[in-house]
């Protein structure tokens, strides 16, 4: 098993953008077990990096980290941000007018897509995140506060659009970073490096370019990766014998919007010597 001294972890809120399956909650506990079990002098591969907050904890801890994800719309938004001004954040709060009208164009733009997700419930890009009977009321006030920014720091921030906006503040900390948008497998030349993977889960209706995920030849491939690298992937739970649990987070929550959502659930670390944790899988080499 993997040990974690939660004391070394690093003091703050986690920051990445509000994506479903997101891991921000426990990245800081990611991370740091990471550093105290492997050390910091190897480059971090991020593969299915998502909405980048494992990346973004990585660079906030001074690694070396290289995102990717095969959905250049997230790699793209996250750009984005980290690249702008605080004045460009406050661009994208839109009414629930503005949202469908957005929802429905044929061809989006990055800026569109940011829109989508900061203002929709769940973070699901398809409903407005409030209500038809509150929706104009809540968007008059986060715009007022958001315009007055110098009042902005001593609100108490109760209203989800805003506690969103402060986490994209805390994203342009961050500097530019090599992002790719490649399949796994692309990888596979790769020596002496940390893999942090998150694939879509096990026995999920999740997709990757467009099919169904084939779990069991990601699998394969980790384990042939595990050989020249520290290779540790994140799920709730992994069929493949070969992975066994090495770290179990024991309060996540999942963030998707079906089956267990909102529930308590087991995510996991698995590796070679693998861990099973909350959401998470984690795999080390022998």
């Amino acid at each position: 098993m993997l040990i974690l001294d939660e004391k070394k972890i690093r003091k703050g809120k986690p920051i990445g953008l509000p994506y479903q399956g997101s891991k921000k909650k426990i990245s800081k506990k990611i991370i740091e077990i990471i550093k105290q079990n492997f050390g910091t002098d190897k480059i971090i591969y991020d593969i299915f990096g998502g909405g980048g907050a494992i990346t973004a904890e990585f660079l906030l801890n001074g690694l070396s980290v290289y995102y990717n994800d095969l959905d250049k719309d997230a790699t793209d938004m996250f750009l984005k941000v980290i690249s702008e001004d605080k004045e460009y954040l406050k661009t994208l709060l839109v009414s629930r007018e503005e949202f469908f009208r957005i929802r429905d164009k044929d061809d989006k733009t990055v800026d569109d897509n940011l829109k989508l997700l900061i203002n929709s419930f769940g973070n699901n890009s398809k409903d407005y995140l409030y209500g038809k009977e509150h929706a104009d009321l809540k968007y008059r006030l986060a715009v007022e506060i958001v315009e007055r920014h110098d009042v902005f720091s001593g609100y108490k921030q109760t209203d989800t659009w805003l506690r969103r906006y402060r986490e994209l503040e805390r994203l342009q900390q961050l500097e530019r970073l090599h992002i790719t948008n490649l399949d796994y497998k692309s990888f596979s030349d790769v020596k002496d490096a940390v893999f942090y993977l998150d694939p879509p889960y096990e026995n999920t209706k999740q997709y990757y370019k467009g099919d169904t995920f084939d779990s069991q030849s990601f699998y394969d491939w980790a384990y042939e990766m595990s050989k020249k690298n520290i290779v540790l992937i994140s799920s709730y739970e992994i069929s493949d014998v070969r992975f066994k649990c090495v770290y179990e987070f024991k309060t996540a929550k999942s963030t998707l919007q079906s089956g267990s959502a909102g529930k308590k659930v087991r995510e996991v670390i698995y590796g070679e010597i693998v861990t099973q944790s909350c959401g998470f899988l984690f795999t080390e080499r022998r």
